[in-house]
C-alpha cells in the first residue's frame, strides 16, 4: 500500500495556500508565507483581503481547510474525475502511473477520504470550507458515498473527452489491479463502471457537433446550418430583415 506520508500529501512535495474559487484560483507558494509567519502576511491585493477575511471551520491556513480548497478546485476545474482503488504502490510505481496518466491527459490525486467526503457533502456550496457547513450538510447523501471504502483517489480530467477517458482506462488496465476503477462524475452525473467503458466509445464534442451540421444539411437545413453559423451581429439583421417580410410594406412605402 501507498505510504501514509505520500497518501497524506497527494499534492506534491511543497505545501501551498490556495485561494478558492469564488475569487479567480491563485496559489502562492509557503517559502512565501511559512507555516510560521501566517500572522505576519501582509495581503498585497484585494483578492488576498478577500480571502484572508473567510471564516472557516478550521484554521484559515490549516491543512484541513487548505485540502477542501484543493479539493473544490478539482472539483470546479475538471469535468470527469474517475474514482480509484489503489492499492500496493510502490514509490515507483507511484512515479510511473503518474506519469502515464499526464502523458494520457490526466491527473493523479491521492485523496484524503474524511476531508474528501466533508467537502463533498457541501460542494454545492460557494466556499464549502466555510464555518457551520459541516453541520449543516451533515445527512447530504451523494451518489458517489458508497465508493469512498478503502485507500481512493481521483484522476481528474479537464475536458470531458471520451478519447482521455479510453487512454486513462488503458493505463488502469495496464496497473494489474493497483489502481482499481470504481466510478465517475461526468460533468454533474455519476457513471458506473459499464456506463463509463460505454462513454470512452462516444464521438468528441466536436465531431457530435459536425455530424450534426451534416444531417441537417442532409435534411434541408441548409440555410439554418449557414444562419447558425453566422456571427451574432449578422444573424441579428438576418432576424430583423425577417420579421419585415412578416410585417409587410410599411404605411409609408404604401403611400
Amino acid at each position: 500500500m501507498i505510504s501514509s506520508k505520500l497518501a497524506s500529501r497527494g499534492l506534491g512535495n511543497t505545501p501551498r495556500v490556495l485561494l478558492p474559487n469564488w475569487a479567480t484560483t491563485r496559489t502562492f507558494a509557503v517559502s512565501s508565507v511559512s507555516c510560521g509567519n501566517y500572522d505576519k502576511f501582509v495581503p498585497a491585493n484585494p483578492e488576498q483581503k478577500k480571502f484572508l477575511k473567510r471564516k472557516t471551520q478550521k484554521e484559515l491556513f490549516s491543512r484541513k481547510t487548505f485540502l477542501i480548497d484543493y479539493y473544490k478546485h478539482i472539483y470546479d476545474t475538471n469535468e470527469i474525475l474517475l474514482f480509484v482503488h489503489y492499492n500496493n504502490l510502490s514509490k515507483q510505481d507511484n512515479k510511473k502511473y503518474r506519469r502515464e496518466l499526464t502523458k494520457a491527459g490526466a491527473v493523479l490525486h491521492i485523496l484524503k477520504i474524511s476531508l474528501f467526503k466533508v467537502f463533498l457533502r457541501s460542494s454545492h456550496e460557494p466556499d464549502p470550507a466555510l464555518r457551520g457547513l459541516s453541520a449543516k450538510n451533515k445527512d447530504v447523501v451523494t451518489p458517489w458515498d458508497p465508493l469512498f471504502v478503502g485507500p481512493t483517489a481521483i484522476v481528474a480530467i479537464p475536458k470531458s473527452d471520451p478519447s482521455v477517458v479510453n487512454a486513462v482506462l488503458k493505463v488502469l488496465k495496464s496497473a494489474n489491479e493497483k489502481l482499481l476503477l470504481l466510478g465517475a462524475k461526468v460533468e454533474s452525473e455519476a457513471m458506473d463502471i459499464e456506463q463509463i467503458n460505454a462513454f470512452k466509445t462516444l464521438p468528441t464534442k466536436d465531431a457530435l457537433q459536425g455530424q450534426l451540421v451534416g444531417l441537417l444539411s442532409m435534411a434541408g437545413g441548409a440555410g439554418l446550418v449557414s444562419t447558425l453559423s453566422t456571427p451574432g451581429s449578422a444573424l441579428y439583421l438576418n432576424l430583423q430583415q425577417r420579421k419585415k417580410d412578416m410585417e409587410g410594406p410599411s404605411e409609408e412605402a404604401k403611400e
